[in-house]
């Protein structure tokens, strides 16, 4: 045991990933196809069924996995995920640029859901040095 939950042992570890589908599961039915380029977030599963995952709160599920700790994660050539929690990530944005997103990224968009912030608020993003490619909005 590693924190306040068992950990898997052995274990992969990366809790963030982007790559493209190469094989679902029988019987998977979703929209996303072979090729189709998704990304892993370090959240991997929940029921999504539970009064917290219906309310957005999916963290707070009691049936969570997560990727790099209960589940193996991202740090392999080929890496597991449950399509419910995959995210399609657009054609103009490079994997490398999206893996980092789907943790750094879905962190700030969450404190920032929270604090109701509106388009023309100022906030400050404590830490958020260095430069990223600029992407082009669609």
């Amino acid at each position: 045991m590693t924190g306040p939950f068992p950990c898997k042992l052995p274990l992969v570890g990366g809790h963030e990933g982007a790559g493209v589908i190469v094989a679902l599961g029988a019987h998977t039915q979703t929209s996303l196809s072979v090729g189709d380029r998704v990304g892993i977030k370090a959240l991997g599963s929940s029921c999504l069924q539970c009064d917290y995952c219906r309310a957005g709160q999916e963290i707070l599920c009691g049936h969570t996995k997560n990727t790099g700790y209960s589940v193996d994660g991202t740090f392999q050539q080929f890496a597991v995920s449950w399509v419910s929690h995959l995210t399609p990530v657009p054609d103009n944005v490079p994997l490398e640029v999206a893996a980092p997103v789907l943790c750094a990224g879905v962190t700030v968009y969450k404190a920032l859901k929270n604090a109701n912030v509106k388009p023309g608020d100022y906030v400050l993003i404590a830490g958020a040095g260095g430069e990223l490619p600029r992407l082009k909005a669609v």
